[in-house]
C-alpha cells in the first residue's frame, strides 16, 4: 500500500517535517504504562533478541515476516505475542514492505529491536480508532532503554533511527493490518496518523501522517 508520508522529527525543541508540517499538534495525554502493559512473563530484551535472530536464520527473506505470513513455529508465536493484546510487533530484522518494489526493512541494525503498533479493532479504543476515512493508531518502542535513539526527543526517538524513510511504510501498514478485514473494517483507502507514546512521560506525539 503506497501513500504520501509526513514524518515528524522533533529534536531540542525543533520540529522538522517531511514534507508537510503538523508542528501545531500538541502532545496528548496517554498512558504508556497501560499501552505497554506487560504480558505474563514478558521476555527480556536479550531473550527477544535471541528469538529474533534465531527466527531470522530459520526463516530468511519474506518467510520471516511474522505479520505477513504468520508465525511458522513456536519461536514465531512467542515473538508475535510480545507486545500484548490488540497490538503487533514490528521487528526491523524480520519486517518487509509490500507494494511496488517489495523490500526488507532497510538498515535494521540502525533501528530499535522492536516497535509495538496498535492494530484495527471495532469499536475503536483509546489506542486505535477509525473515523472519517482516517486511522489513528498508537506506536511505542518495546524496549525503550535499549533504543539507539533513546536520548533523542519526541518523534525523533523513532525517526532518528528509522534506517530509511521507506521503513515508515511498514509501521503505517501494520496499523491497518490486513486492511482491517480481521476487525470487519475496510481500510484499503484509509489515510493514517501514527502517534508515538513516549516512555515515562504519559504523553504521545505525532509520528507519521499519510494522505
Amino acid at each position: 500500500m503506497r501513500r504520501i508520508l509526513s514524518l515528524v522529527a522533533m529534536s531540542v525543541g525543533l520540529v522538522a517535517l517531511l514534507p508537510a508540517s503538523v508542528s501545531g499538534a500538541a502532545p496528548t495525554t496517554a498512558s504508556p504504562t497501560r499501552a505497554a502493559s506487560t504480558v505474563a512473563a514478558r521476555p527480556s530484551y536479550e531473550q527477544t533478541k535471541r528469538w529474533v535472530n534465531s527466527y531470522h536464520r530459520a526463516h530468511p527473506g519474506r518467510s520471516g515476516d511474522i505479520n505477513a505470513t504468520g508465525p511458522a513455529d513456536a519461536i514465531g508465536r512467542r515473538l508475535l505475542a510480545v507486545c500484548g493484546r490488540r497490538q503487533r510487533p514490528v521487528f526491523p530484522l524480520l519486517a518487509w514492505e509490500y507494494g511496488g518494489h517489495d523490500h526488507a526493512w532497510r538498515h535494521p541494525e540502525e533501528s530499535a529491536l522492536a516497535y509495538c503498533v496498535y492494530i484495527p479493532v471495532k469499536p475503536s479504543t483509546a489506542h486505535w480508532k477509525y473515523a472519517h476515512g482516517r486511522v489513528t493508531a498508537d506506536v511505542y518502542v518495546l524496549f525503550p532503554a535499549k533504543n539507539p535513539c533513546r536520548d533523542r526527543r519526541g518523534a525523533d526517538k523513532v525517526l532518528g533511527c528509522l534506517g530509511d524513510p521507506s521503513n515508515s511504510e511498514i509501521l503505517v501498514d501494520t496499523a491497518s493490518l490486513h486492511d482491517g478485514h480481521d476487525a470487519g473494517l475496510e481500510l484499503s483507502e484509509a489515510s493514517t496518523t501514527l502517534m508515538l507514546i513516549l516512555p515515562g512521560r504519559h504523553t504521545k506525539v505525532p509520528l507519521i501522517r499519510t494522505t
